[in-house]
């Protein structure tokens, strides 16, 4: 008699197990389809899938003797599309420059494409291709990079140690404790919410018209983090080899870096021409936001400075 109970309290706990995972199935399912559809129904996309507006640019420069012979390489943050650039294009290209914004694998497109296509493998390979590309073509090639943009342009500065000039605007290096643990959360919620919304974006950019100008989705997954997190420690790693001149703007009221992690990563830096520059006024994008006049000169006169 024990064992027919045993046996059957083994097959209720086995059909219980078999209902919560086809449940649990379920479940993601319906969740991956609210967040998709309400990304859909916010953003209009283009025959490729890329959301209107957020496509890579490339804008050519005119200067007396013919066309710029001098072009810079911008790049784009975490969850953000080349949008956020376009300001400092704009003012870079009025001084001069010609201006290449690429758009990062799986930024810029529908969820799912983001959830399969953010690696930070990619990332690192595209902007490799960009820059050698802009090598080829022109004499002298820089490189502006904002937030990851810019923790991907100090680990090309190792890879590519001809480069003439660097800034890094707000870059993101290394990751935070409180931030790791919400990595590791993420993972843990995984098993039920395939998608998870960003917290803290909306302090991100302090112009209210700006805000709503950016096309960033403010949807992350677990292991979008955690290429966020490869490529900034990746970076941090790296510091004391960059040897490249380099501008650091940095906002005070960043939300997502603090004063004293910006000024031990300057600190850090390899290069012996190195300035730090700070900003109020703005938050953690500071090339779209209140401060993006003074960082669009402040980025021209430093490469100006360096033109070969």
């Amino acid at each position: 008699m024990s064992s027919v109970f045993a046996n059957a309290l083994g097959l209720g706990a086995a059909l219980v197990a078999v209902g919560g995972a086809v449940a649990n199935h379920y479940w993601r399912a319906a969740v991956r389809i609210r967040f998709e559809s309400a990304h859909a129904r916010r953003f209009r996309f283009d025959a490729q899938g890329i959301v209107h507006g957020a496509a890579g640019f490339t804008w050519s420069a005119r200067q007396h003797d013919g066309v710029s012979r001098c072009a810079v390489l911008l790049l784009h943050g975490f969850n953000d599309t080349a949008q956020s650039m376009t300001y400092l294009g704009t003012q870079l290209q009025a001084r001069g420059y010609t201006v290449r914004a690429p758009l990062l694998p799986g930024h810029g497109t529908r969820l799912a494409t983001m959830a399969n296509e953010s690696r930070a493998a990619r990332w690192h390979e595209a902007v490799l291709a960009e820059y050698d590309a802009l090598e080829r073509e022109y004499d002298s090639v820089m490189v502006v990079g904002q937030s990851m943009g810019g923790a991907l342009a100090l680990l090309l500065a190792t890879e590519r140690p001809g480069l003439p000039a660097l800034v890094l605007l707000a870059p993101y290096i290394g990751m935070p404790r409180y931030l790791q643990w919400r990595v590791f959360g993420a993972w843990i919620a995984r098993v039920a919410l395939p998608y998870l919304s960003s917290v803290g974006g909306e302090s991100s950019i302090h112009d209210p018209v700006a805000r709503a100008e950016s096309l960033g989705p403010g949807i992350v997954t677990a292991r979008t983090l955690t290429e966020l997190r490869r490529v900034a420690e990746d970076a941090e790693a790296v510091l004391s080899q960059v040897c490249v001149p380099t501008l650091y703007l940095q906002s005070r009221e960043d939300n997502r870096i603090s004063a004293h992690d910006a000024e031990a990563h300057f600190t850090a830096l390899g290069s012996t021409d190195k300035r730090l520059r700070w900003l109020t006024g703005c938050g953690h994008i500071i090339s779209a936001d209140f401060c993006r006049d003074e960082v669009a000169s402040l980025t021209a006169d430093w490469l100006d400075a360096y033109l070969i």
